[in-house]
């Protein structure tokens, strides 16, 4: 009777939790090591365009994306894990691409949990469009993972502000990441003058 008992219990709890985001997608899972992400890269035939110990930065095979970039984190133990993905699209995309882009993101992963795309921004009856805010946000968060969708556009574009994201995040990770970042920032410099006025 107990054992049933906490089966019951034990399914209620797994009903009644929050359902979990995707990891990643066929090109990557969140907490991969780094020789697994080297594979699934050189696999792919990506060209690297910068590698380093905490980050590999590569072309992509999508004509939309400029570059991908995976940045991991080195643990005590000397594995490196993957806790973000940044997906860099061209200088030159549109409100039509941050619009098809968040289409296929809640396609896979349903409604933004914030979300400062509405439903103004569409084609209207006549084919014309309205003008399309300096910038864009959708986020969507779980406790283990966060995916962001941001862009921001210009009348003259600037190739070092203008550009459109998608960064996965482990969550988890990246509080390890923050930590360490601060444990390692040097403390602000002492007054020389000390507290006298």
């Amino acid at each position: 009777m107990r054992t049933l008992l906490f089966a019951v219990l034990a399914l209620g709890v797994c009903a009644a939790s929050p359902p979990r985001l995707m990891r990643g997608t066929d090109h990557f899972r969140l907490g991969m090591s780094r020789g697994q992400v080297d594979s699934v890269v050189a696999a792919r035939g990506l060209a690297i365009l910068s590698n380093g110990t905490a980050y590999l930065v590569c072309a992509s095979d999508d004509p939309a994306a400029e570059y991908e970039q995976y940045s991991f984190f080195s643990t005590p133990h000397g594995l490196n894990l993957l806790w973000k993905v940044t997906i860099g699209y061209r200088l030159e995309a549109t409100a039509d691409d941050y619009a098809a882009v968040r289409g296929q993101l809640t396609a896979l992963l349903g409604a933004p949990d914030a979300d400062s795309w509405n439903a103004g921004h569409a084609l209207g009856a006549d084919g014309s469009r309205p003008p399309a805010p300096a910038a864009e946000r959708a986020v969507w968060a779980d406790p283990l993972t966060s995916i962001q969708l941001g862009a921001r556009w210009s009348e003259a574009p600037d190739p070092r502000a203008d550009r459109m994201l998608v960064t996965w995040v482990d969550r988890r990770i990246q509080r390890l990441v923050d930590a360490r970042t601060k444990k390692d920032k040097p403390p602000p410099p002492k007054d020389p003058g000390g507290s006298q006025p």
